[in-house]
């Protein structure tokens, strides 16, 4: 009967023991799971944080050279319709009356057309790389 007692109590000692060393296990891969989750977190931002760095950086230099385009057009085009209505002023005011038509039309379309538009294009930006894998 001792030798029985002894048998279960082994048992049981090994029994915890495996417990213990499992317990261990888990205990070093949750700090693993955790390490690896923290810097995938880190990679994560700085990709995003790069991301929009580079779109604000390339949006400025866009705006920028577009915007001197704009004016040098701008600039010919009303020197030419000076030279077709025989007044450089005329040719200046009319472009003036252009860019004031196309502010009305703007400020018309604002809340119907080009809010939603902004808005759609930040969202989708933004959700864009939940939907890609990540390599």
């Amino acid at each position: 009967m001792a030798g029985c007692l002894y048998f279960f109590q082994t048992a049981a000692s090994m029994e915890a023991q495996n417990i213990k060393e499992d317990a261990k296990d888990i205990l070093n891969h949750t700090s693993d799971y955790l390490e690896t989750f923290y810097k995938l977190s880190i990679v994560r931002a700085t990709k995003k944080a790069s991301n929009i760095a580079s779109g604000v950086v390339n949006t400025t230099l866009l705006f920028f050279f577009s915007l001197c385009i704009l004016l040098f057009l701008s600039v010919a085009a009303a020197w030419w319709l000076g030279d077709v209505f025989n007044s450089p002023a005329l040719g200046f005011l009319s472009i003036a009356g252009f860019y004031i038509l196309l502010v009305i039309i703007l400020v018309a379309l604002r809340k119907r057309v080009i809010s939603p538009f902004i808005k759609n294009s930040l969202i989708s930006k933004i959700y864009e790389e939940k939907n890609k894998v990540i390599r």
